[in-house]
């Protein structure tokens, strides 16, 4: 271990014998010591970049956002996306990105603890998302912005669980998934039925009179 390649910066190679260790089941035996020793550092310059070993968990966890994000942002055909396309870009992209890791994650996914930046990343561009189609009228805001996150995280947790019991030639099923468990959810953050019978609800109503009550005294 100690033997690895120098020319990366340091913190890169902390990041890449922290994910060896993980998929070799052996980080739960070890310390910060244990570990700067393994990699041939000193403590006081492991230190200067993460406070613990699971703070190298949550750095590469908040990492794949950040790549997601950028990949995203850097495609000319992006921008010309609706939110609901834009989200379901991401999922796509997420997948796409994190295959190298694949091992890595099946070891870390349910601890939750090292997906918290993550999952902090995720929420906020979603939610920017969001908001850019709520403004273009494209995703029907009815107050519940924060019911959207909450299905959508959690369908991006299932959906990492079925990618990793997927057997498919080139992860097909789990596109096939995508598309399949991100239909309803994306439809209702739309103009859908029930907006369509509170209007035309809110508009009867509103040709009627009702009648005045007289109150006898």
């Amino acid at each position: 271990m100690a033997s690895r390649s120098k020319e990366l910066p340091l913190e890169t190679r902390i990041q890449e014998l922290y994910k060896q260790l993980v998929v070799e089941d052996k980080i739960a035996k070890m310390n910060v010591y244990s570990f700067c020793k393994a990699l041939d550092i000193s403590e006081a310059d492991f230190y200067k970049h993460f406070a613990s070993l699971d703070a190298i968990g949550r750095k590469i966890w908040s990492s794949y956002a950040d790549e997601v994000i950028s990949a995203l942002k850097s495609s000319e055909t992006y921008n010309s996306y609706t939110a609901r396309e834009k989200i379901l870009a991401y999922f796509f992209t997420f997948f796409e990105n994190v295959v190298k890791d694949r091992t890595f994650i099946r070891k870390t996914y349910t601890q939750f603890t090292l997906l918290r930046s993550y999952q902090r990343k995720f929420r906020t561009h979603i939610a920017e998302v969001i908001q850019e189609g709520v403004i273009a009228d494209e995703i029907q805001s009815r107050h519940l912005e924060n019911l959207y996150l909450d299905v959508l995280w959690g369908i991006h947790w299932g959906l990492i669980q079925f990618w990793l019991n997927d057997e498919s030639p080139n992860f097909e099923d789990t596109e096939k998934a995508i598309e399949t468990y991100m239909r309803v959810p994306l439809e209702l953050m739309g103009q859908n039925v029930l907006d369509s019978a509170y209007e035309a609800l809110r508009f009867t109503l509103s040709r009627f009179k009702l009648p005045r009550i007289t109150i006898l005294s």
